[in-house]
Order: structure tokens, then C-alpha cells, then sequence
């Protein structure tokens, strides 16, 4: 693939050949800028996933804030600390989703809904008991 330059550069000559409209080359732009952002995103998620596979110890289930604590080492107020709107907007736009699509890449398991969800990974195959009477 090319690089960015490299994209950049054919897409002013573009617009200067007037090949494009000015329109059409923000409208590119953009979507390049997007995409950038979007791999930039997922090689952070990657970067989380080992170590989150070192902190996690399986069949032990994790609230999300205990795992943005361990891994990132963000604290939450359920952590007895008073956080501050914007570090609470930090939290919970960016650490916590970043979290949770590494906990999806890591293949974990998710019990629960809302503030009781629990996260864990490696548990044993549930054993069901067999009545032979």
C-alpha cells in the first residue's frame, strides 16, 4: 500500500490538473486522515493485548475498571480517587473501549451486562452432573 505521502501528493496533482474538484479532494482527505487514525487505533488495541494476557490469570473474572487500573494503571473512583470531568471523559471514551476491544482481540469471556459485567479468559468447560438412576 502506499503511504501517506505518497497519496497525498497524487491527490493534490489531481486537484491541480483538475482531474478532481476541490470538494472531492477534502472528501478524500478526509477519509485518509480517517483511516490513518482507524490503523492508528488498532495497533494500540494490539499493543494492550500481551499485556493484558500478562496481568489476566485465568478462570479469575476482572471488572473493567480493575483491568484499566492493572494494564493502562488508570484509576476510577471505585478506587477511592476523585477524578475530574475531563479525566473521567478519558476513561471512559478511550481506556475503557480500547480495553474492551483488547479483551474481544484476546478472545476473553463476558458475564453480565452494565456496571456487574466481569471479564475472564481461560475458564474450564462447565461440568454438568448426569442423574443414572
Amino acid at each position: 500500500m502506499a503511504t501517506t505521502k505518497t497519496l497525498f501528493s497524487n491527490l493534490n496533482s489531481l486537484l491541480c490538473n483538475g482531474i478532481i474538484s476541490e470538494a472531492e479532494h477534502s472528501r478524500i482527505q478526509k477519509r485518509i486522515h480517517k483511516a490513518e487514525a482507524q490503523a492508528a487505533e488498532a495497533q494500540l488495541v494490539a499493543d494492550l493485548v500481551p499485556e493484558l494476557q500478562a496481568f489476566m490469570v485465568a478462570d479469575t473474572q476482572y471488572k473493567i475498571s480493575d483491568l484499566v487500573l492493572g494494564v493502562m494503571g488508570i484509576k476510577a473512583p471505585c478506587h477511592g480517587i476523585t477524578e475530574t470531568a475531563e479525566a473521567r471523559k478519558f476513561r471512559d471514551g478511550v481506556a475503557k473501549p480500547r480495553m474492551i476491544a483488547a479483551l474481544d482481540l484476546l478472545g476473553a469471556s463476558k458475564y453480565g451486562a452494565g456496571a456487574q459485567t466481569r471479564y475472564s479468559f481461560g475458564e474450564a468447560a462447565p461440568v454438568f452432573e448426569t442423574s443414572t438412576e
